[in-house]
This record gives C-alpha cells, sequence and structure tokens, in this order.
C-alpha cells in the first residue's frame, strides 16, 4: 500500500507546452499520469514475466484525452493530450508496480521475445473524465488482465478493478490528479490478487508432488 501522505502529493506530469504559433493558436498542454512509488516486497522465485501492452478501443490508442458529458456524449481536448497513448503509459505503469512487488524475478515489455515464463496481457477499458455525474466532474479508469504461464499456454490467473473519483476542481491538472489516485489504487489491488493467487497455485502445485 502505497504512503497516504504521498498520494495528495500526486505531481501532474505537465510535459511542457508545445505549440503556440505566431498566428496566436492556444498552446498544447502534454500530460503523465505520475504514482507513488510502489512499496518493495519479498522477491520470490518466478522467473520472467513480459507485460504486453492492453489491448483498447481506438479512443485510448490516441493522445487527447477523452471527456464524456452528461448525455454520455464523447468528446475530446484538443490541447490537452497524453504524453504518450494510454496503453504504453499503462503497460509502463504496470511494469513498474509490478517490479517493485517482486512476484517474479524480472518484469520487462513484452515484444514476443522467447524464454518468458509468463505472459501479463489484458484490455484497458477506460481512462477518461466523465462530467455532469451526480459527483460532478470525476476521473475514470478500469482495466482487466490474465496471466498465462507460457510452458502450457494456461490462464493462471485473472483480474478486473475499475475506480471512479470526484476531481477537486475544473483543472486538467486536477482532473488527471484524479485519475492517477484512480489507477494507483487499482494496480495495487490487482497485484495483490494475483500476488495471492500465483501463491495459491504454488501451494496446491507443492502439495500435490
Amino acid at each position: 500500500m502505497s504512503n497516504p501522505g504521498y498520494r495528495g502529493k500526486l505531481a501532474v506530469g505537465v510535459l511542457l507546452m508545445l505549440a503556440a504559433t505566431a498566428c496566436g493558436a492556444p498552446r498544447t498542454s502534454f500530460y503523465t499520469l505520475q504514482l507513488a512509488s510502489p512499496v518493495q516486497s519479498a522477491s520470490a522465485s518466478r522467473g520472467q514475466l513480459g507485460v504486453e501492452a492492453p489491448r483498447a478501443s481506438h479512443l485510448l490508442r490516441q493522445d487527447r484525452i477523452v471527456y464524456f458529458t452528461q448525455q454520455n456524449q464523447l468528446n475530446f481536448y484538443q490541447y490537452h493530450r497524453w504524453a504518450e497513448p494510454p496503453v504504453f503509459m499503462v503497460q509502463s505503469l504496470l511494469i513498474r508496480q509490478l517490479q517493485g512487488a517482486r512476484l517474479f524475478d524480472h518484469v520487462m515489455p513484452y515484444r514476443a521475445q522467447k524464454g518468458l515464463d509468463y505472459l501479463l496481457r489484458g484490455r484497458l477499458l477506460a481512462l477518461e473524465e466523465v462530467d455532469g455525474s451526480a459527483a460532478g466532474i470525476t476521473a475514470r479508469f478500469g482495466l482487466e488482465l490474465e496471466l498465462v504461464r507460457q510452458k502450457d499456454a494456461e490462464v493462471v490467473w485473472t483480474g478486473r478493478a475499475s475506480r471512479e473519483r470526484p476531481v477537486s476542481e475544473k483543472t486538467m491538472e486536477a482532473v488527471v490528479e484524479a485519475m492517477s489516485g484512480c489507477v494507483e489504487e487499482s494496480l495495487e489491488e490487482l497485484t495483490r490478487s494475483m500476488g495471492a493467487a500465483l501463491s495459491e497455485l504454488e501451494a496446491v502445485e507443492g502439495a500435490s508432488r
């Protein structure tokens, strides 16, 4: 579990405004998700894990930040964008989270390499602002994952987590901070669930020997 005192200091990673043309076009700001450093856990010898970029709808494979209106109408911010598409941000954050949890000896991006012991894959369900809900403006995140043992292609764990969090004020910095909190809590939940499932699987396999 991350330090609660740190959670309030989640930094919105604004990578700087790139475009402000001579004709006075609005500047474009780029953002990234910033999470607290994961707590280091005891190491478990489970070999190598490859983490695949999650599948997603076309909305989450591009860099414009998505928001929904009260009528559930989809829109994009033209001048507020992610520093990279959400699927790659989430892949990087998953790797960082699992490296900290130390459930495996090595955690790396999956690029169809051979010799891995496990593959983590899944689907990014949501990373968006929602306007006009009962709570006002909220941030929403959803992710489902499955862990595949490579030697026999067996799915040994599946998990799904989602969070929705109110935004403190109507600024993009506050929206991204709320999204960061949603992502952090979801990844912690999924990591705990995966670790428990692997421990249970190992206990069953050990008893059957």
